[in-house]
């Protein structure tokens, strides 16, 4: 496709299109010595994605915001940008429990453009307000849009008519002073600069994306209340592994070790971890348990609450108020309890 003298001339300016110098005459090198340039090239994204932490801070709560009012978070992006948002949206569901939209991804050409590439697709707008029309794209939403470029038509469309909804807006770029940036509500402009092959933005650009979804993805669903701490509380078990692993998120959950009592515990809340670590810490069944999470939304902060219990403390024995009240007093450590056992 022939570009105009107006898009040719920002493509020449952007960072990622430049030549980078500390890989030129790479041809002529040892493989260690190419691998020690890209190595140390790499080692520069995460510093360069420290510097818009306040960016992505900003993101994170205004798609938690949305989230919490019934809204989704979709990436939006084409090539690389694209992939690695379908590989974001695709680990969440299975690590924090979270429904399959609830993070997800439209990409230009569709999944088959994961494994095929469509890059021409990139130019096309009008096609992303069809591919979000198609998807069902609703006010509450958020659309991160995400483009090495920082300029691809595509996703500028896209956060076009997500505001033509009303829906959260990020933009999330590799140049600075983005095209993408004027068109967003919060925009993340991490200035990767060139690559170590010309152009290649699959490299740093890529690598800092990922690293800024990785984020995203995460601080929103700890917002969520979807972990206990920093415990995957919504893990559910689909093979060997993640079996033995929800036994011991379950043990340091309640603080035992005992892998025994972490067994008859998850077979009461029928695999259950969030219900079962509720039931232990608690005393309650896992009907109960299963009802405060409900109450709360999945928010599993909300369920730990004192207040979700208020109905059950008249049945609790001694040994469990005790339990629970000192667990209450380790998490606030500020408030003071008075208890009176009859």
């Amino acid at each position: 496709m022939q570009a105009d003298q107006q898009t040719i001339s920002r493509l020449e300016t952007l960072s990622t299109e430049q030549r980078n110098p500390e890989s030129m005459g790479l041809s002529s090198w040892t493989t260690l010595e190419l691998l020690r340039c890209i190595n140390r090239q790499d080692q520069t994204v995460a510093v360069r994605v420290a510097d818009v932490l306040g960016d992505i801070a900003k993101a994170v709560d205004l798609i938690a915001q949305r989230m919490q009012q019934g809204g989704r978070m979709v990436y939006v992006g084409t090539g690389t940008s694209g992939r690695l948002g379908y590989m974001d949206a695709a680990e969440c569901p299975p690590t924090y429990g979270c429904g399959e939209d609830a993070i997800t991804c439209v990409m230009a050409g569709g999944r088959d453009a994961v494994f095929h590439a469509q890059e021409a697709l990139e130019d096309h707008g009008e096609i992303a307000r069809m591919d979000l029309e198609k998807w069902g794209l609703r006010p509450a939403d958020t659309v991160v849009a995400a483009s090495a470029s920082g300029r691809t038509p595509y996703c500028v469309s896209a956060l076009d008519y997500a505001q033509s909804l009303g829906c959260g807006r990020v933009a999330l770029v590799c140049n600075r002073n983005s095209e993408m940036a004027r068109h967003a509500d919060v925009a993340i402009e991490v200035d990767t600069g060139p690559e170590v092959i010309m152009g290649s933005t699959r490299m740093k650009a890529g690598t800092a994306q990922k690293m800024v979804m990785n984020m995203l993805s995460t601080a929103v669903m700890v917002r969520m209340g979807r972990t206990c701490d920093n415990l995957m509380i919504m893990i559910k078990a689909r093979n060997v592994k993640a079996n033995h692993r929800m036994l011991r998120l379950f043990a340091q959950a309640v603080g035992n070790p005992d892998l025994d009592y972490a067994r008859k515990m998850m077979d009461e809340a029928d695999g259950d971890l969030s219900v079962a670590v509720l039931m232990a810490l608690h005393g309650v069944s896992r009907e109960e348990a299963a009802q405060a999470l409900s109450d709360g939304q999945g928010h599993f902060d909300r369920a730990m609450r004192p207040v979700s219990y208020t109905h059950l403390r008249a049945h609790e024995t001694g040994r469990n108020l005790v339990c629970r009240l000192l667990l209450e007093k380790k998490k606030t450590k500020k408030r003071k309890y008075r208890i009176h056992l009859s």
